[in-house]
């Protein structure tokens, strides 16, 4: 039986991203390649809602004046390296960065609850760019979010700071996350930081 009001939340594990060979990967993330399916196959198994962000990009993502300026090209939309790698991909409903209407939205909603997993397109670091999020989350009333992918210290955490706008409890998954440290920026302090404002963090089994 789904549970309706709780999501795991997948950010961003795409080829570009996770994968050795690819100019832009985390460091280390592919080492977790299988932590993240088998966290999604646990919690999915649990009848948690799956849901996520993909970075879905039409040119450079920049950032001016940050030591994002000048980010490698990756996952451009219709590119092998934007897919999402082999032990996260499945039933899969994506849902562009451009505003929906009610009626699509319910339409998603329904797919949501017949077991769809859905994720949520975005052309930035935070996912609350795409419009779309909101309505859904609040439609289904979530009330808590256990959050994977990378990285922790930029995608997963403006995630966990928005889930936290809309009044939802987090969760951080320790085994299924991965960073980048940067100067004055590492992993260690982002998830001191969440765990102060109130995300919890925990393994899954």
């Amino acid at each position: 039986m789904k549970k309706l009001n709780i999501v795991l939340w997948d950010a961003d594990t795409q080829k570009d991203i996770i994968l050795k060979s690819s100019k832009f990967a985390v460091p280390g993330a592919y080492k977790l390649m299988n932590n993240f399916g088998k966290a999604i196959s646990y919690f999915e198994k649990k009848g948690v809602l799956i849901m996520g962000s993909v970075d879905s990009h039409v040119s450079y993502e920049s950032y001016p004046g940050t030591r994002d300026e000048n980010l490698p090209l990756h996952c451009i939309k219709g590119t092998t390296g934007q897919l999402k790698i082999k032990s996260t991909q499945g039933d899969i409903l994506y849902v562009s960065d451009q505003k929906y209407n009610q009626d699509a939205l319910d339409k998603v909603i329904v797919e949501i609850k017949q077991g769809k997993r859905v994720y949520f397109e975005k052309q930035t670091q935070k996912c609350e760019t795409n419009p779309n999020i909101e309505y859904v989350f609040k439609k289904l009333g979530i009330k808590e979010v256990y959050i994977m992918g990378v990285l922790t210290n930029v995608c997963v955490k403006y995630a966990d700071e928005y889930f936290k706008k809309l009044g939802i409890q987090t969760y951080l998954i320790k085994n299924a996350i991965k960073g980048k440290d940067f100067p004055g920026d590492t992993e260690e302090e982002a998830i001191k930081e969440m765990i102060r404002t109130g995300t919890k963090f925990i393994f899954y089994r």
